[in-house]
């Protein structure tokens, strides 16, 4: 029988090392200004859900134009079935099975149609040097479901109020080729 805290560092060494749950490759369909350059390859992918939170507020000089305003994400990023990871602050992913975070700020867009947010590609800005997320250096978030502001129901009446809005996505966490 293997003991909790035993258990648990083995899990994170496997998340940690890439290729042990098998090779990641890079995700189809990215325009050339996503890809990531070519000494980095993806070590981790990650897929995430949960909700965009907007709030109703004024928006500009003029007192009476309402929109919903974007104020940060609520997901959950997961291994496979097993939950790594939560994206709570916008641009700010933290590991839920180690102390290791990693921030980013965004480099290219793509949309990505409809009602669903675009693809990104961020400079990643790791804090740490352990970790699942140490020595990341880019994060791509693509396969966009959902995500973005509601089109109407934000006005004088509605000024303040949140909205929820489901939203999934896969993201690709790169480091130095051959680091």
């Amino acid at each position: 029988m293997v003991h909790a805290p035993l258990a648990a560092a083995l899990a994170v060494a496997a998340l940690a090392l890439p290729g042990v749950a098998g090779a990641v490759s890079e995700p189809s369909g990215l325009d050339g200004k996503l890809r990531a350059s070519s000494d980095e390859e993806p070590a981790l992918l990650l897929s995430g859900g949960g909700t965009q939170v907007f709030t109703c507020r004024v928006m500009g000089t003029d007192p009476e134009t309402y929109s919903w305003a974007f104020v940060a994400p609520d997901a959950t990023l997961r291994d496979g079935a097993r939950s790594v990871a939560r994206h709570a602050s916008i641009n700010q992913w933290e590991s839920t099975v180690d102390a290791s975070s990693v921030g980013g700020s965004i480099r290219a867009a793509q949309a990505a149609g409809g009602d669903n947010l675009p693809w990104l590609l961020m400079r990643a800005i790791p804090a740490g040097d352990s970790g699942i997320f140490a020595g990341v250096t880019s994060i791509q978030r693509v396969n966009t479901q959902g995500g973005v502001a509601p089109a109407g129901g934000c006005d004088a009446n509605h000024q303040g109020e949140e909205a929820r809005v489901a939203f999934s996505a896969d993201y690709y966490f790169y480091k130095r080729r051959g680091g």
